[in-house]
Protein backbone atom coordinates (compact mmCIF):
# COMPACT_ATOMS: atom_id res chain seq x y z
CA UNK A 1 0.00 0.00 0.00
CA UNK A 2 0.97 3.30 -1.24
CA UNK A 3 2.37 5.78 1.82
CA UNK A 4 0.93 9.40 1.44
CA UNK A 5 2.91 12.17 0.89
CA UNK A 6 3.31 14.18 3.68
CA UNK A 7 2.24 17.60 3.37
CA UNK A 8 5.29 20.22 4.10
CA UNK A 9 6.05 23.75 4.60
CA UNK A 10 8.65 24.37 2.08
CA UNK A 11 8.98 27.77 0.94
CA UNK A 12 10.27 29.53 -2.46
CA UNK A 13 9.74 32.45 -4.07
CA UNK A 14 8.76 32.78 -7.67
CA UNK A 15 12.61 33.97 -8.68
CA UNK A 16 14.02 30.93 -6.12
CA UNK A 17 11.71 28.01 -8.39
CA UNK A 18 13.20 29.87 -11.46
CA UNK A 19 16.61 29.73 -10.60
CA UNK A 20 15.84 26.13 -8.93
CA UNK A 21 14.55 24.17 -11.46
CA UNK A 22 15.99 26.57 -14.65
CA UNK A 23 12.64 27.79 -15.62
CA UNK A 24 10.63 29.65 -17.40
CA UNK A 25 7.90 32.05 -16.38
CA UNK A 26 5.21 31.43 -19.16
CA UNK A 27 2.27 32.58 -17.53
CA UNK A 28 2.47 34.99 -14.80
CA UNK A 29 0.45 35.69 -12.12
CA UNK A 30 -0.42 38.89 -9.99
CA UNK A 31 2.72 40.04 -8.26
CA UNK A 32 3.56 38.52 -4.98
CA UNK A 33 6.11 39.97 -2.28
CA UNK A 34 5.15 36.32 0.32
CA UNK A 35 7.03 32.86 -0.88
CA UNK A 36 4.39 30.44 -2.11
CA UNK A 37 3.86 27.74 0.55
CA UNK A 38 3.84 23.79 0.67
CA UNK A 39 4.69 21.42 -2.40
CA UNK A 40 2.20 19.18 -3.72
CA UNK A 41 1.92 16.64 -6.75
CA UNK A 42 -1.56 16.08 -5.69
CA UNK A 43 -4.58 18.65 -7.16
CA UNK A 44 -6.92 17.04 -4.05
CA UNK A 45 -4.58 18.50 -1.73
CA UNK A 46 -2.33 21.01 -2.47
CA UNK A 47 -2.92 23.99 0.06
CA UNK A 48 -4.20 27.72 -1.24
CA UNK A 49 -1.18 29.64 -2.03
CA UNK A 50 0.65 26.17 -2.72
CA UNK A 51 3.12 24.93 -5.18
CA UNK A 52 1.47 22.44 -7.84
CA UNK A 53 3.93 19.79 -9.83
CA UNK A 54 2.25 18.40 -12.75
CA UNK A 55 4.33 15.17 -12.70
CA UNK A 56 3.30 12.81 -15.10
CA UNK A 57 3.41 9.08 -14.44
CA UNK A 58 2.28 5.88 -16.26
CA UNK A 59 -1.21 5.71 -15.00
CA UNK A 60 -1.87 9.81 -15.12
CA UNK A 61 -0.87 12.75 -16.08
CA UNK A 62 -0.95 15.83 -13.81
CA UNK A 63 -1.16 18.32 -16.21
CA UNK A 64 -4.94 16.92 -16.83
CA UNK A 65 -5.63 18.22 -13.18
CA UNK A 66 -4.11 21.61 -13.36
CA UNK A 67 -7.61 23.15 -13.44
CA UNK A 68 -8.82 21.62 -10.21
CA UNK A 69 -5.62 22.66 -8.55
CA UNK A 70 -6.16 26.46 -9.47
CA UNK A 71 -9.02 26.49 -8.46
CA UNK A 72 -8.02 25.39 -5.10
CA UNK A 73 -6.12 28.56 -5.16
CA UNK A 74 -2.72 27.43 -5.76
CA UNK A 75 0.14 30.29 -6.06
CA UNK A 76 2.36 28.45 -9.19
CA UNK A 77 2.18 25.76 -11.09
CA UNK A 78 5.40 23.54 -12.43
CA UNK A 79 4.22 22.19 -15.95
CA UNK A 80 6.17 21.18 -18.63
CA UNK A 81 7.46 23.57 -21.80
CA UNK A 82 4.83 24.70 -23.99
CA UNK A 83 1.75 23.22 -21.22
CA UNK A 84 1.15 26.24 -20.01
CA UNK A 85 -1.84 27.07 -21.88
CA UNK A 86 -3.12 23.64 -20.58
CA UNK A 87 -5.09 25.40 -17.86
CA UNK A 88 -7.54 27.07 -19.87
CA UNK A 89 -10.26 28.36 -16.94
CA UNK A 90 -9.85 31.66 -15.10
CA UNK A 91 -9.19 30.63 -12.08
CA UNK A 92 -5.85 29.99 -13.64
CA UNK A 93 -5.12 34.03 -14.29
CA UNK A 94 -4.10 34.02 -10.36
CA UNK A 95 -1.45 31.40 -11.09
CA UNK A 96 2.26 31.96 -12.31
CA UNK A 97 2.68 29.00 -14.85
CA UNK A 98 6.56 28.01 -14.33
CA UNK A 99 7.76 25.76 -18.05
CA UNK A 100 10.27 23.18 -16.77
CA UNK A 101 11.84 20.31 -19.73
CA UNK A 102 11.00 17.70 -16.76
CA UNK A 103 8.40 18.08 -13.86
CA UNK A 104 10.21 15.45 -12.20
CA UNK A 105 13.37 16.52 -11.82
CA UNK A 106 12.31 19.79 -11.24
CA UNK A 107 10.76 18.62 -7.97
CA UNK A 108 14.17 17.01 -7.24
CA UNK A 109 15.42 20.19 -8.45
CA UNK A 110 13.42 21.88 -5.43
CA UNK A 111 14.33 19.44 -2.85
CA UNK A 112 17.96 20.33 -3.69
CA UNK A 113 17.35 24.23 -2.89
CA UNK A 114 15.20 23.30 0.43
CA UNK A 115 17.95 20.80 1.73
CA UNK A 116 20.81 23.62 0.92
CA UNK A 117 18.61 26.09 2.44
CA UNK A 118 18.44 23.95 5.35
CA UNK A 119 22.08 23.16 5.50
CA UNK A 120 22.95 26.46 5.61
CA UNK A 121 21.09 27.03 8.84
CA UNK A 122 23.48 25.67 11.03
CA UNK A 123 27.24 24.15 10.68
CA UNK A 124 25.65 20.54 12.56
CA UNK A 125 22.99 19.39 10.18
CA UNK A 126 23.31 15.89 8.82
CA UNK A 127 22.00 13.74 6.01
CA UNK A 128 22.06 9.94 6.26
CA UNK A 129 21.13 8.17 2.93
CA UNK A 130 20.36 4.47 3.64
CA UNK A 131 20.00 1.93 1.37
CA UNK A 132 20.11 -1.64 0.62
CA UNK A 133 18.75 -5.49 -1.29
CA UNK A 134 17.22 -5.96 1.97
CA UNK A 135 16.87 -4.34 5.89
CA UNK A 136 16.89 -0.48 4.79
CA UNK A 137 13.84 0.40 6.38
CA UNK A 138 14.64 -1.52 9.73
CA UNK A 139 18.17 0.54 9.40
CA UNK A 140 16.45 3.43 8.67
CA UNK A 141 14.34 3.73 11.92
CA UNK A 142 16.90 2.17 14.12
CA UNK A 143 18.71 5.01 12.72
CA UNK A 144 16.42 7.61 13.18
CA UNK A 145 15.54 6.60 16.43
CA UNK A 146 19.21 6.82 17.76
CA UNK A 147 19.56 10.07 15.96
CA UNK A 148 16.39 11.01 18.04
CA UNK A 149 17.75 10.63 21.61
CA UNK A 150 20.23 13.54 20.45
CA UNK A 151 18.56 15.97 18.26
CA UNK A 152 15.17 16.54 15.92
CA UNK A 153 15.28 13.98 13.44
CA UNK A 154 13.15 13.78 10.05
CA UNK A 155 13.41 11.27 8.42
CA UNK A 156 11.40 8.47 5.83
CA UNK A 157 8.01 7.14 6.17
CA UNK A 158 6.58 4.29 4.59
CA UNK A 159 7.77 3.70 1.21
CA UNK A 160 8.37 7.25 0.44
CA UNK A 161 11.91 5.81 -1.08
CA UNK A 162 11.56 7.04 -4.90
CA UNK A 163 12.19 9.37 -7.36
CA UNK A 164 9.03 10.76 -6.43
CA UNK A 165 8.85 9.90 -2.62
CA UNK A 166 12.44 11.07 -1.69
CA UNK A 167 11.69 14.63 -2.66
CA UNK A 168 8.41 15.38 -0.43
CA UNK A 169 10.57 14.05 2.27
CA UNK A 170 13.71 16.35 1.87
CA UNK A 171 10.70 18.96 1.50
CA UNK A 172 9.22 18.07 4.89
CA UNK A 173 12.87 19.04 6.86
CA UNK A 174 12.43 21.97 8.89
CA UNK A 175 14.58 24.11 10.38
CA UNK A 176 13.64 22.23 13.72
CA UNK A 177 15.27 19.57 12.54
CA UNK A 178 19.24 18.22 13.25
CA UNK A 179 19.16 15.15 11.53
CA UNK A 180 17.66 13.95 8.18
CA UNK A 181 17.96 9.85 7.47
CA UNK A 182 16.80 9.17 4.33
CA UNK A 183 15.75 5.84 2.94
CA UNK A 184 16.70 5.32 -1.00
CA UNK A 185 15.03 2.60 -2.98
CA UNK A 186 16.27 1.66 -6.68
CA UNK A 187 13.56 -0.42 -9.51
CA UNK A 188 15.61 1.69 -12.48
CA UNK A 189 18.85 1.94 -13.52
CA UNK A 190 20.58 5.44 -12.71
CA UNK A 191 17.70 6.01 -10.29
CA UNK A 192 19.47 6.50 -7.03
CA UNK A 193 22.09 8.18 -9.55
CA UNK A 194 19.37 10.88 -9.86
CA UNK A 195 17.79 10.50 -6.14
CA UNK A 196 21.72 11.30 -5.04
CA UNK A 197 21.82 13.85 -7.19
CA UNK A 198 19.17 16.48 -5.41
CA UNK A 199 19.50 14.91 -2.07
CA UNK A 200 23.47 14.39 -1.37
CA UNK A 201 23.66 12.69 1.34
CA UNK A 202 26.97 13.32 4.42
CA UNK A 203 26.86 9.58 5.70
CA UNK A 204 25.63 6.87 3.68
CA UNK A 205 24.92 3.06 4.30
CA UNK A 206 24.08 0.27 2.07
CA UNK A 207 23.31 -2.41 4.15
CA UNK A 208 24.09 -5.16 1.48
CA UNK A 209 23.94 -6.03 -1.83
CA UNK A 210 21.76 -9.07 -3.46
CA UNK A 211 19.83 -10.04 -6.75
CA UNK A 212 16.37 -7.51 -5.38
CA UNK A 213 15.86 -5.64 -8.44
CA UNK A 214 18.39 -6.72 -10.88
CA UNK A 215 16.25 -7.20 -13.88
CA UNK A 216 17.29 -4.63 -16.11
CA UNK A 217 20.19 -3.39 -14.69
CA UNK A 218 22.68 -6.82 -14.93
CA UNK A 219 22.10 -8.95 -12.25
CA UNK A 220 24.11 -8.44 -8.99
CA UNK A 221 27.08 -6.37 -10.39
CA UNK A 222 24.52 -3.95 -11.66
CA UNK A 223 22.99 -4.13 -8.60
CA UNK A 224 26.16 -3.06 -6.86
CA UNK A 225 26.90 -0.22 -9.23
CA UNK A 226 23.24 0.99 -8.60
CA UNK A 227 23.53 0.87 -4.64
CA UNK A 228 26.92 2.49 -5.15
CA UNK A 229 25.52 5.74 -6.31
CA UNK A 230 25.13 6.76 -2.23
CA UNK A 231 28.81 6.17 -1.73
CA UNK A 232 29.70 8.18 -4.80
CA UNK A 233 27.37 11.07 -4.16
CA UNK A 234 29.54 11.82 -0.81
CA UNK A 235 31.87 14.50 -0.65
CA UNK A 236 35.32 14.38 0.97
CA UNK A 237 34.21 15.00 4.69
CA UNK A 238 31.46 12.35 4.27
CA UNK A 239 31.21 9.02 6.06
CA UNK A 240 30.55 5.88 4.01
CA UNK A 241 29.11 3.06 6.44
CA UNK A 242 30.23 -0.21 4.71
CA UNK A 243 29.20 -3.57 5.55
CA UNK A 244 32.28 -5.61 6.26
CA UNK A 245 30.25 -8.93 5.66
CA UNK A 246 29.36 -8.27 2.05
CA UNK A 247 31.74 -8.31 -0.21
CA UNK A 248 29.76 -6.42 -2.72
CA UNK A 249 28.58 -4.30 -0.39
CA UNK A 250 32.28 -3.08 0.23
CA UNK A 251 33.37 -3.10 -4.06
CA UNK A 252 30.26 -0.58 -3.75
CA UNK A 253 32.65 1.61 -1.89
CA UNK A 254 35.48 1.99 -3.80
CA UNK A 255 34.24 4.88 -5.85
CA UNK A 256 33.45 7.23 -3.11
CA UNK A 257 35.31 10.16 -2.54
CA UNK A 258 34.97 9.75 1.43
CA UNK A 259 38.07 9.78 3.43
CA UNK A 260 36.10 8.17 6.38
CA UNK A 261 34.99 4.36 5.51
CA UNK A 262 33.61 2.83 8.90
CA UNK A 263 32.56 -0.96 8.37
CA UNK A 264 29.81 -2.58 10.41
CA UNK A 265 28.49 -6.56 10.69
CA UNK A 266 29.75 -9.56 12.19
CA UNK A 267 33.82 -10.10 10.90
CA UNK A 268 36.22 -9.97 13.13
CA UNK A 269 38.04 -6.79 11.45
CA UNK A 270 34.17 -4.12 11.70
CA UNK A 271 34.64 -0.80 13.58
CA UNK A 272 31.12 -1.90 14.97
CA UNK A 273 30.72 -5.71 15.45
CA UNK A 274 28.21 -7.94 16.94
CA UNK A 275 30.72 -9.55 19.54
CA UNK A 276 27.52 -11.95 20.57
CA UNK A 277 24.16 -12.54 20.42
CA UNK A 278 21.67 -13.85 22.70
CA UNK A 279 18.62 -14.70 21.15
CA UNK A 280 15.43 -14.71 23.43
CA UNK A 281 12.47 -15.80 20.97
CA UNK A 282 9.53 -13.43 20.29
CA UNK A 283 11.26 -10.79 22.51
CA UNK A 284 14.14 -10.21 20.63
CA UNK A 285 17.33 -10.30 21.75
CA UNK A 286 20.80 -9.42 24.01
CA UNK A 287 23.06 -8.10 21.65
CA UNK A 288 26.61 -7.63 22.49
CA UNK A 289 28.38 -4.93 20.54
CA UNK A 290 32.61 -3.56 20.06
CA UNK A 291 32.60 0.06 18.66
CA UNK A 292 35.82 2.07 18.44
CA UNK A 293 34.83 3.91 21.93
CA UNK A 294 33.61 1.10 23.84
CA UNK A 295 31.99 -2.55 24.56
CA UNK A 296 28.23 -2.06 24.61
CA UNK A 297 25.43 -4.93 25.57
CA UNK A 298 21.91 -3.85 24.78
CA UNK A 299 18.44 -5.32 25.00
CA UNK A 300 17.24 -5.41 21.13
CA UNK A 301 13.47 -5.67 20.69
CA UNK A 302 13.41 -7.43 17.11
CA UNK A 303 14.34 -10.82 16.87
CA UNK A 304 16.92 -12.12 14.40
CA UNK A 305 20.47 -11.56 13.63
CA UNK A 306 19.58 -9.55 10.66
CA UNK A 307 18.30 -7.14 12.96
CA UNK A 308 21.13 -6.98 15.28
CA UNK A 309 23.30 -6.29 12.17
CA UNK A 310 21.16 -3.22 10.73
CA UNK A 311 21.83 -1.90 14.21
CA UNK A 312 25.12 -2.03 14.38
CA UNK A 313 25.21 -0.09 10.64
CA UNK A 314 22.61 2.53 12.80
CA UNK A 315 24.85 3.16 15.16
CA UNK A 316 28.08 3.05 13.16
CA UNK A 317 25.96 6.25 11.35
CA UNK A 318 24.35 8.14 14.51
CA UNK A 319 28.50 8.09 16.39
CA UNK A 320 30.19 9.20 13.60
CA UNK A 321 27.78 11.72 12.67
CA UNK A 322 27.16 12.79 15.94
CA UNK A 323 30.31 11.99 17.94
CA UNK A 324 27.65 11.12 20.92
CA UNK A 325 27.93 7.65 22.70
CA UNK A 326 24.94 7.32 24.29
CA UNK A 327 24.41 5.48 27.22
CA UNK A 328 23.43 1.78 26.70
CA UNK A 329 20.49 2.49 28.72
CA UNK A 330 18.96 5.22 26.34
CA UNK A 331 19.73 3.42 23.78
CA UNK A 332 17.50 0.21 24.72
CA UNK A 333 14.88 3.55 25.96
CA UNK A 334 15.09 4.69 21.86
CA UNK A 335 14.93 0.74 19.85
CA UNK A 336 11.44 0.36 22.26
CA UNK A 337 10.14 2.82 20.20
CA UNK A 338 10.55 1.06 16.77
CA UNK A 339 7.62 0.12 14.78
CA UNK A 340 7.84 -1.45 11.62
CA UNK A 341 4.40 -2.38 10.31
CA UNK A 342 3.65 -4.84 7.81
CA UNK A 343 8.14 -5.95 8.14
CA UNK A 344 8.13 -8.68 10.18
CA UNK A 345 5.72 -7.53 12.36
CA UNK A 346 4.72 -10.06 15.00
CA UNK A 347 1.11 -10.83 15.85
CA UNK A 348 -0.38 -13.07 19.04
CA UNK A 349 -3.59 -14.46 17.50
CA UNK A 350 -6.20 -16.89 19.56
CA UNK A 351 -5.59 -20.30 20.27
CA UNK A 352 -1.81 -19.22 20.75
CA UNK A 353 -0.86 -18.87 17.18
CA UNK A 354 1.73 -16.54 16.53
CA UNK A 355 2.17 -14.81 12.93
CA UNK A 356 4.95 -13.09 11.42
CA UNK A 357 3.67 -10.62 9.39
CA UNK A 358 6.42 -10.01 6.68
CA UNK A 359 3.89 -9.12 3.60
CA UNK A 360 5.46 -5.60 2.53
CA UNK A 361 7.88 -6.84 -0.17
CA UNK A 362 10.00 -10.26 -0.72
CA UNK A 363 13.74 -10.93 -1.94
CA UNK A 364 16.15 -13.72 -1.73
CA UNK A 365 18.02 -12.08 0.98
CA UNK A 366 14.44 -10.82 3.11
CA UNK A 367 13.34 -14.19 2.18
CA UNK A 368 16.45 -15.80 4.19
CA UNK A 369 16.40 -13.48 6.79
CA UNK A 370 12.41 -13.99 7.34
CA UNK A 371 12.79 -17.87 7.22
CA UNK A 372 15.63 -17.61 10.03
CA UNK A 373 13.95 -15.06 12.63
CA UNK A 374 10.81 -17.57 11.93
CA UNK A 375 13.29 -20.76 13.45
CA UNK A 376 14.05 -18.06 15.97
CA UNK A 377 10.55 -17.01 17.46
CA UNK A 378 9.32 -20.25 17.02
CA UNK A 379 11.27 -22.63 19.45
CA UNK A 380 9.27 -25.70 20.00
CA UNK A 381 5.91 -24.60 17.55
CA UNK A 382 5.34 -26.24 14.72
CA UNK A 383 6.90 -23.27 11.45
CA UNK A 384 4.26 -22.95 8.70
CA UNK A 385 5.65 -20.46 5.56
CA UNK A 386 2.31 -19.14 3.33
CA UNK A 387 4.51 -17.49 0.68
CA UNK A 388 4.50 -15.31 -2.77
CA UNK A 389 7.04 -15.39 -5.42
CA UNK A 390 9.66 -12.88 -5.65
CA UNK A 391 9.81 -10.23 -8.12
CA UNK A 392 12.23 -8.49 -10.75
CA UNK A 393 15.15 -10.86 -9.99
CA UNK A 394 15.66 -10.96 -14.35
CA UNK A 395 17.41 -14.42 -15.23
CA UNK A 396 18.12 -14.83 -12.25
CA UNK A 397 14.15 -15.53 -11.08
CA UNK A 398 14.04 -19.37 -11.49
CA UNK A 399 17.29 -20.32 -9.70
CA UNK A 400 16.82 -18.44 -6.58
CA UNK A 401 13.35 -19.57 -6.30
CA UNK A 402 14.98 -22.66 -6.30
CA UNK A 403 17.56 -22.21 -4.29
CA UNK A 404 14.45 -21.06 -1.67
CA UNK A 405 13.92 -24.26 -1.11
CA UNK A 406 16.67 -25.41 0.63
CA UNK A 407 16.17 -22.07 2.54
CA UNK A 408 13.12 -23.06 3.75
CA UNK A 409 13.80 -26.49 4.96
CA UNK A 410 16.76 -25.14 6.31
CA UNK A 411 14.64 -22.76 8.50
CA UNK A 412 12.65 -26.19 9.57
CA UNK A 413 9.81 -25.36 8.11
CA UNK A 414 7.11 -28.03 8.57
CA UNK A 415 4.42 -26.78 6.21
CA UNK A 416 4.76 -24.63 3.26
CA UNK A 417 2.10 -22.79 0.94
CA UNK A 418 2.45 -20.86 -2.09
CA UNK A 419 0.81 -17.83 -3.21
CA UNK A 420 1.69 -19.31 -7.22
CA UNK A 421 3.77 -18.02 -10.03
CA UNK A 422 7.40 -19.50 -9.43
CA UNK A 423 7.12 -19.62 -5.98
CA UNK A 424 6.07 -23.27 -6.33
CA UNK A 425 9.94 -24.29 -8.16
CA UNK A 426 10.86 -23.33 -4.32
CA UNK A 427 8.16 -25.73 -2.83
CA UNK A 428 9.45 -28.39 -5.15
CA UNK A 429 12.90 -28.06 -4.13
CA UNK A 430 11.43 -28.30 -0.34
CA UNK A 431 8.96 -31.01 -0.98
CA UNK A 432 12.38 -32.99 -2.01
CA UNK A 433 14.27 -32.16 1.28
CA UNK A 434 10.80 -33.47 2.93
CA UNK A 435 8.66 -30.31 3.95
CA UNK A 436 5.02 -30.63 3.39
CA UNK A 437 4.24 -28.25 0.62
CA UNK A 438 0.86 -27.17 -0.81
CA UNK A 439 1.37 -25.14 -4.15
CA UNK A 440 -1.80 -23.17 -5.40
CA UNK A 441 -2.53 -20.74 -8.07
CA UNK A 442 -3.29 -17.87 -6.36
CA UNK A 443 -3.22 -15.65 -2.98
CA UNK A 444 -6.65 -16.33 -2.39
CA UNK A 445 -6.09 -19.90 -2.45
CA UNK A 446 -2.97 -19.62 -0.58
CA UNK A 447 -5.46 -17.92 1.59
CA UNK A 448 -7.91 -20.93 2.17
CA UNK A 449 -5.48 -23.27 2.53
CA UNK A 450 -3.56 -21.73 5.38
CA UNK A 451 -7.11 -21.14 7.34
CA UNK A 452 -8.06 -24.53 7.26
CA UNK A 453 -4.37 -26.11 7.65
CA UNK A 454 -3.17 -23.66 10.08
CA UNK A 455 -2.92 -25.08 13.94
CA UNK A 456 -3.25 -24.12 17.30
CA UNK A 457 0.01 -23.18 18.87
CA UNK A 458 1.76 -22.61 14.91
CA UNK A 459 4.35 -19.95 14.45
CA UNK A 460 3.36 -18.97 10.80
CA UNK A 461 5.53 -16.54 8.56
CA UNK A 462 3.00 -14.79 5.59
CA UNK A 463 5.73 -13.36 2.80
CA UNK A 464 5.63 -11.96 -0.78
CA UNK A 465 6.60 -9.85 -3.38
CA UNK A 466 4.22 -6.55 -3.01
CA UNK A 467 2.21 -7.78 -6.19
CA UNK A 468 0.84 -11.05 -4.26
CA UNK A 469 -1.00 -9.27 -1.58
CA UNK A 470 0.38 -11.56 0.95
CA UNK A 471 -1.59 -9.52 4.13
CA UNK A 472 -4.65 -10.67 2.73
CA UNK A 473 -3.94 -14.26 4.17
CA UNK A 474 -2.90 -12.67 7.44
CA UNK A 475 -5.93 -10.67 7.41
CA UNK A 476 -7.70 -14.02 6.68
CA UNK A 477 -5.74 -15.78 9.97
CA UNK A 478 -6.84 -12.94 12.12
CA UNK A 479 -10.62 -13.10 10.73
CA UNK A 480 -10.45 -16.77 12.11
CA UNK A 481 -9.00 -16.63 15.43
CA UNK A 482 -9.43 -13.43 16.32
CA UNK A 483 -7.97 -12.57 19.93
CA UNK A 484 -5.13 -10.86 18.47
CA UNK A 485 -2.99 -8.88 21.25
CA UNK A 486 -0.81 -5.75 20.41
CA UNK A 487 1.50 -6.40 17.54
CA UNK A 488 5.44 -6.56 18.11
CA UNK A 489 8.41 -5.73 15.15
CA UNK A 490 10.54 -8.15 14.54
CA UNK A 491 12.75 -6.14 12.84
CA UNK A 492 13.54 -8.31 9.26
CA UNK A 493 13.27 -6.57 5.48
Amino acid sequence: MATPIPVNKARFTIAEIVAATRGTVARPGPARSAPAVSVSSDSRSVPEGGIFVALKGEAHDGHAFLVPACKRGIAVAIVERGRAAAADDPSADAVTFVEVDDTLVALGDLARAHLEAWRAGAHDRKVVAITGSAGKTTTKELTAALFGAIGKTHYTAGNLNNRVGVPFVVLGIGDEHRFAVLEMGMSLPGELDAITSFARPDIAVVTNVGVAHSEGVGGPDGVMHEKGAVYRALHDSGVAIVNADDERASRAAAGTRAKTVVTFGTAGNAAYRIVRREPRGQSGSRVVLATPGRELSVDLPLPGEAAAIDLTAALAAQETASGVLLPAETIESELATVELVGRATIKRLGDDIVVLDDTYNANPASMRVALSTLAEIAGERRRVAVLGEMKELGTHAESEHVALGDAIAGAGVALAIGCGGLISRALERASALGVTCVATASTEEATREAVARVRPSDAVLVKGSRSVGAERAVAALIETWPGATKSESSGSA
